[in-house]
């Protein structure tokens, strides 16, 4: 379960590293785990760049993450006309990073972009399939015509739908052009953009409209550089060339706390690890179709032992998760529990269901949750069954996926993103696709009738039948609730006020005075 990742050398500057901040500069240095070649959340959906996304451009809405409710970022006020119609009025004055005024066009532009038959990027169904079209009815008013009720409508106006200048971004014929030099109304604008070298953020003076909500730039400056290897950012942090560092494994954050220019944050956030054995038989391996079986692994399972393992003692207090999503999500509801460490009732049920001797299985997973599928392997080795850990990288993990050819996932979810809606994790596990592994009819028909309620307190109860159901049917198991863990420069200020499972937000960070 342990991360080996120091050397001797390496361990014996722990201490004695000078600290080289950026502090005098106003400026932070930050490491991320894949290149970014452009700054386009729409073409390019990955991680780094919804990072950079959030503090570069505005949608029409914010979703206020403390009081739980959407708050006006680029629209003043809107309303719903009917259940297929939204109004918005916009915010007057507003200019773009290149001095061009914000108004209604920008936002017709954007929206017809995003739903243009000829326009291809990933994710643009699941994001943008409701929507039928826009229409301006003044230089500061639109609508947002859908194809009906969508009840997490609010959250693609707030989350996924950035607002793109009509003029520039219309000019260009390949629209991969302006990723390179995006241009947008947030706190940071963009002034590079290197796949090797990285992108660099300034801070947008124009910045006014955020509320309070979505605060403006604190630092003048972030460099953010591409390092895959979680070693060199060890050592850059160690040698005060790097101010943060964040995904952090556990043994790594306690390794480098002790450095006296270091501090180690942690925080609570909506993600989570899972287990899912292939209950549809994709893979054609047999054990899973029998409920006894998932039942059996998941009793063989000690999670509050995994927990004191491998996460930080600052969130061993933290309840283990009991359901497929967080209570803090519009729409997630659930009353059962998942099932209790007990090894006695495992091994009964394997026998019960004709595995006495037990069996082979493969755990596929990547990434960060690989500590976890090897404590898991672990457990079901105890029971008779032989666990072994197919460790992979994210692109042959989405590929083994839509082949059918994973019997069991290891992996971590944090609803796209902590994206305010738990339509995101309905659709990702419920709906038919290469995502779905349990073929259960009856959740992807509740996931489609929570859809198209707006009432939040009706809608729960449909999607409480559908959490419910996906825990006594034992299709998934969750494992562990996930922290960010983010180490930094101990004069850097990682402020609150978010659920980003990053455990940050770049226009949530400042040096202290």
């Amino acid at each position: 379960m342990r991360y080996k990742f120091l050397t001797a050398a390496a361990a014996a500057t722990l201490i004695a590293a000078p600290a080289m901040a950026q502090k005098s500069k106003d400026t932070l240095r930050i490491g991320v785990s894949q290149p970014v070649s452009i700054v386009d959340v729409i073409l390019n959906p990955q991680p780094q760049t919804t990072l950079i996304s959030s503090a570069v451009f505005d949608s029409l809405l914010h979703y206020d993450a403390v009081a739980r409710k959407f708050r006006g970022l680029l629209a003043e006020s809107w309303k719903r006309i009917d259940d297929k119609t939204l109004e918005f009025n916009l915010k007057e004055g507003i200019k773009f990073h290149d001095g061009s005024d914000f108004d209604a066009d920008d936002v017709v532009y954007t929206i017809n972009y995003v739903i243009d038959p000829k326009v291809n990027f990933r994710f643009k169904g699941t994001r943008y399939g409701w929507i039928v079209g826009a229409e301006k009815l003044g230089k500061y008013k639109v609508r947002i015509i859908g194809k009906g009720v969508y009840a997490p409508a609010l959250t693609s106006m707030s989350s996924q739908t950035p607002i793109l200048p009509s003029d520039y971004h219309g000019s260009l014929k390949d629209k991969r052009l302006f990723g390179r030099a995006p241009v947008a109304t947030g706190s940071f604008r963009v002034t590079s953009v290197d796949s090797a070298r990285g992108v660099t953020l300034e801070k947008y003076s124009g910045y006014n409209h955020g509320g309070g909500y979505k605060p403006g730039a604190q630092l003048s400056k972030i460099l953010i550089t591409p390092d895959p290897d979680a070693q060199t950012q060890v050592a850059k942090m160690l040698t005060g060339q790097q101010d943060m560092m964040y995904e952090v494994q556990n043994d790594q954050a306690e390794a480098l706390a002790k450095n006296p220019d270091l501090k180690v944050s942690v925080s609570p956030t909506v993600q989570f690890s899972y287990l899912y054995p292939d209950a549809a038989d994709r893979s054609k391996v047999g054990f899973f179709k029998d409920k006894r079986v998932r039942l059996a692994m998941f009793h063989a399972i000690d999670r509050e032992a995994m927990k004191k393992a491998l996460l930080p003692k600052q969130v061993w207090d933290e309840p283990l998760p009991i359901s497929m999503c967080h209570k803090w999500l519009i729409g997630c509801d659930f009353d059962v529990k998942a099932p209790e460490y007990d090894p006695a009732k495992a091994k009964r049920l394997l026998a019960e269901a004709g595995y006495k001797d037990g069996f082979d299985v493969q755990l596929t997973v990547w990434g960060a949750a690989k500590p976890a599928a090897e404590a898991v392997s672990g457990y079901l080795r105890k029971i008779g069954i032989r666990a072994s850990v197919d460790a992979v990288t994210f692109g042959v993990y989405n590929r083994k996926r839509s082949q059918s050819k994973v019997q069991t996932f290891v992996s971590f979810w944090d609803n796209g993103g902590a994206l305010p809606d738990v339509n995101s994790t309905a659709g990702f596990f419920f709906l038919p696709g290469t995502r779905n592994y349990n073929h259960d009819k009856i959740l992807t028909d509740l996931v489609a009738e929570g859809r198209k309620i707006y009432d939040v307190g009706e809608r729960s109860k449909i999607y409480r039948k559908m959490f419910n159901r996906a825990v006594n049917e034992a299709y998934f198991f969750p494992l562990l609730s996930i922290p960010a863990i983010v180490v930094h420069n101990k004069d850097l200020v990682i402020q609150g006020g978010h659920k980003s499972p990053k455990g940050f937000l770049l226009n949530r960070i400042n040096w202290k005075k």
